[in-house]
């Protein structure tokens, strides 16, 4: 049977007890719920929740992290690459993994053998970007590049969707704070104080007016293959009908985490998770059932290399 490989986590590990599964549900509402109201939610006591979270995050079964939107860090264009592969494809996907700009590189079984996603200050950096790290290379041809134009409100997206709070500045501190957040968005004050020069207090006040000036989200992400979702891919879909018509009908079904609106013949794009093939064939069959679809391109993921929120230049401490 088909199968996606784990993204994060050892594929040898046991699959997660229901009480593990109970935590995760509760952090997919709020990824920075204390252990005190993990516990009174779960019905775990505080102590077995912090061992049981501190487990899980040790061992990559969940990654939750800060999503800041990259035009709040002089990053305007967000993109994705579709590329075919003469050769190696692990030694193609080093190749992409030297430049920092991708921030999502992964293997397919389908119409391409690598997808890639990135960004960049404007759409001139891309370009170039594009051309030093795709066309000049020649383990790479058949590159089909789609901008990103928004998100729409389902699954994971839904965290992504809207725009940050008008005018909002985001200083020095700010951004220490976010490079922080973005690679582990459980960060207690205390370390961010710590890495930034700041109080606790202040980096409590500051990181709650990022969150409510919609600067920083917090985003809970499962491993797929340790909650049962066994086959992973990507899809996108043409229709005669407005795009956000479409994402708007997409957003109900529960399998698809991500979607959005990009350049191209084919700009709703999206990210499901289904448990098995029985499953993929009834949740595309419902796709093409949505009113104005006329055709569907998915791609199934094999191998993930790189996922990361990690964007824009570091900043001194």
């Amino acid at each position: 049977m088909l199968r996606s490989p784990p993204r994060y986590s050892d594929p040898s590990l046991a699959p997660l007890d229901e009480a593990d599964r109970k935590l995760i549900a509760m952090l997919a509402s709020d990824g920075r719920a204390s252990g005190r109201d993990l516990a009174q939610q779960t019905g775990i006591s505080e102590a077995n929740v912090s061992r049981r979270l501190a487990r899980l995050i040790d061992e990559r079964s969940v990654r939750i992290v800060g999503f800041v939107p990259p035009a709040c860090l002089g990053l305007s264009v967000q993109f994705s690459a579709y590329v075919r592969v003469r050769g190696d494809i692990d030694a193609a996907a080093a190749e992409i993994l030297k430049h920092p700009e991708f921030t999502y590189v992964s293997a397919s079984f389908g119409e391409w053998d690598l997808i890639l996603g990135g960004v960049a200050s404007d759409a001139n950096s891309m370009v170039a970007l594009l051309d030093r790290a795709l066309t000049a290379n020649p383990l790479f041809h058949g590159v089909e590049t789609r901008v990103v134009l928004e998100y729409a409100d389902a699954g994971q997206s839904q965290a992504l969707a809207g725009e940050p709070a008008a005018d909002r500045e985001v200083d020095r501190t700010d951004r220490q704070i976010i490079r922080h957040v973005q690679d582990d968005g459980r960060i207690s004050f205390t370390d961010i104080a710590q890495h930034t020069g700041i109080s606790a207090t202040s980096a409590a006040d500051r990181f709650r007016r990022l969150v409510a000036d919609r600067v920083v989200r917090i985003l809970t992400l499962p491993d797929p293959a340790q909650v049962s979702l066994n086959l992973s891919g990507v899809f996108s879909v043409s229709a005669s009908r407005p795009s956000r018509e479409v994402t708007h009908a997409l957003a109900a079904m529960p399998e698809i985490s991500f979607l959005c609106v990009t350049t191209g013949t084919s700009p709703v794009q999206g990210e499901f998770q289904v448990r098995d093939g029985a499953h993929f064939d009834e949740l595309r069959a419902r796709i093409m059932g949505v009113p104005g679809i006329k055709d569907v391109r998915v791609s199934l993921l094999r191998k993930l290399y790189r996922h990361s929120f990690v964007w824009g230049p570091a900043e001194a401490g």
